[in-house]
């Protein structure tokens, strides 16, 4: 997706152990479950889509840990989340 000036954002954070976690392979998924895009995490563990209205899921895979995945409304705006992964 292009950024757009007006269109929401879903942005957020990766940890692992309560750190910041760097290259974690996160995927965005649309509201009828279709894969849109993806991204890795920078050193901070942040990573940012540009998504229109809509909920959104939010899978980040890291080898190590369990998938993990957060569910996104961002009908009113932007929307920030914390990933925590957990150990395989």
């Amino acid at each position: 997706m292009t950024a757009k000036e007006n269109a929401p954002s879903i942005s957020g954070t990766v940890s692992r152990e309560g750190k910041p976690a760097g290259g974690v392979y996160v995927r965005l998924v649309g509201p009828s479950g279709e894969f849109v895009a993806e991204e890795y995490t920078k050193d901070d563990g942040a990573f940012t889509f540009h998504v229109t209205a809509g909920t959104w899921t939010i899978e980040a895979r890291a080898a190590g840990a369990e998938t993990a995945k957060e569910s996104v409304d961002v009908s009113t705006g932007d929307a920030t989340i914390q990933v925590d992964l957990q150990p395989a």
